[in-house]
């Protein structure tokens, strides 16, 4: 249940300990995971009661790691994804334009490495937008992808996942009176190393 792992992540942002690490495996899980940290987030904006939030943001830097075949399923593959949250200071407004790209389930994760790969180098601002499990997931393997993308370069990437509403109207057929729909908003960060 990803408010109950919020709860808990956010009571390690408030405390003076390290936050934890995540690992999923397969699109579920990532997105669960996500859900999860964006959920986190809220919490721990929304913990003073002046408005003004005393405690610090999470950044999430993704990494695959390679599983020990006695943890996997049968047929599941050789990895995962490895979720190191960081505490960081919060920014009131990010007014920097950029780029903003629409993630699907068949968005090649390599490709979209590449394009957010070039718009760090460029100083780009990249926003990933991303509805379901599989768009989540491929959107968060391509920001792994493109860390090691950067590396040698002296840029380390993280991101800022937060819900967002967004206006579906007339997509996917139907009569398109459908209401907003929630996507998941990631926010891509450099940082120099």
């Amino acid at each position: 249940n990803p408010r109950d792992v919020a709860s808990q992540i956010a009571a390690q942002g408030r405390a003076a300990v390290d936050c934890p690490t995540l690992q999923a495996i397969g699109p579920g899980a990532t997105n669960q995971a996500i859900k999860a940290v964006s959920i986190a987030r809220t919490y721990l904006a929304k913990s003073d009661a002046s408005g003004q939030s005393a405690h610090p943001d999470l950044v999430v830097y993704p990494e695959f790691i390679k599983l020990d075949p006695s943890q996997m399923d049968e047929g599941s593959g050789l990895s995962a994804l490895q979720l190191v949250l960081c505490k960081r200071a919060r920014r009131t407004s990010v007014d920097k334009e950029g780029r903003s790209l629409k993630v699907s389930s068949n968005t090649e994760a390599k490709s979209l490495a590449g394009a957010i790969a070039s718009c760090t180098r460029e100083g780009s601002r990249v926003e990933l937008t991303a509805i379901g499990a599989g768009s989540v997931n491929q959107a968060i393997k391509a920001i792994a992808i493109a860390r090691q993308y950067v590396e040698e370069e002296a840029i380390d990437l993280c991101f800022r996942p937060e819900f967002v509403e967004i206006a579906e109207g007339g997509v996917g057929g139907g009569d398109g009176a459908s209401g907003p729909t929630s996507a998941l908003r990631i926010i891509v960060l450099v940082e120099q190393t």
